[in-house]
């Protein structure tokens, strides 16, 4: 495909890819989001790490990490397979231990798609390499919560299960992506989450108005921009509501949605505390948004 083709079919210009393994990636970024946040390494209750590309299994990442950053002891440390839909997996688990042990919990999502792809078309064509991390710590007593609101969903017809493979024996053992049954699940959960979002009250009480109508900003994983706000559009969405940095980084799945968070900071586009709905979805047919006060002065 030419360079034109490829911009026109998913609004991407480059990708990004690395030398170095996904799991000194995910250190970085670990150690990168322990320093902004001021916290020690035995303050931290639990760390999840969230990515789609792993293949440390034993240790598991998570625990890896926990080590390395020189935690003796976790609640809990795991690794979770949720694909482009990790970051609302991620806060929805990190919440619940948040609850349980009310000490900040470090939230990792990375992937390497680099040594993954070969020279499978849709596949080259749209993965980067990334990672991004942060701290979900409790609030301060009486302080409304930044996490506002978390959905997850997974499954549906097997079409859209099995929509992303990865290894695929048909190819090199490559990821594979199928681009007519990934776009069937996108519309199908973007579609669910907004009406929901549209059910749900103001929460600042406007008379007639949703949630929805409450969002400052959207931003989505970056799968494909293309598609995202086609689907949008026909779900009534202005394109001009969405933020992207698919062009400049690709598609890094789990990590998609942090690192375009820290993205639009760094361009302005998140300039003071905003509502931002951020919805994810992807291979196993999985989905899930967070609905987050984004303040630009606790990224890094």
């Amino acid at each position: 495909m030419t360079v034109e083709e490829i911009r026109h079919k998913t609004g991407i210009e480059q990708r990004l890819y690395t030398e170095l393994d996904l799991d000194q990636m995910a250190l970085l970024a670990a150690q990168r989001a322990l320093e902004k946040s001021g916290r020690r390494a035995e303050e931290i209750g639990a760390v999840l790490f969230c990515s789609c590309t792993s293949v440390k299994m034993m240790p598991s990442l998570a625990t890896w990490l926990s080590g390395q950053l020189g935690m003796f002891q976790t609640h809990a440390s795991c690794d979770i397979v949720a694909a482009c839909a990790g970051l609302p997996y991620g806060l929805s688990e990190a919440v619940r231990l948040l609850q349980e042990v009310e000490r900040p919990v470090l939230v990792v999502c990375g992937e390497k798609f680099s040594d993954k792809i070969g020279t499978v078309r849709t596949s080259r064509m749209i993965f980067g390499d990334g990672a991004a991390a942060m701290v979900v710590g409790p609030a301060p007593a009486g302080a409304a919560p930044d996490v506002e609101m978390l959905q997850t969903y997974a499954s549906g017809p097997m079409s859209e299960v099995d929509s992303i493979i990865w290894p695929n024996p048909d190819f090199d053992n490559n990821i594979t992506v199928y681009g007519p049954e990934v776009r069937a699940l996108v519309k199908r959960y973007l579609g669910q989450m907004l009406d929901e979002l549209r059910a749900l009250p103001h929460p600042d009480g406007a008379a007639g108005a949703s949630l929805l109508d409450a969002i400052d900003l959207i931003v989505p994983h970056q799968a494909n921009k293309t598609m995202v706000v086609n689907i949008a559009k026909e779900a009534g969405v202005a394109a001009e509501r969405l933020y992207f940095n698919i062009e400049r980084v690709g598609n890094t799945s789990s990590a998609s949605i942090p690192i375009a968070l820290h993205d639009a900071v760094r361009e302005g586009v998140i300039d003071r505390p905003l509502r931002v709905f951020a919805p994810g979805f992807g291979a196993g047919a999985v989905g899930g948004y967070a609905v987050l006060r984004v303040d630009p002065a606790v990224v890094a």
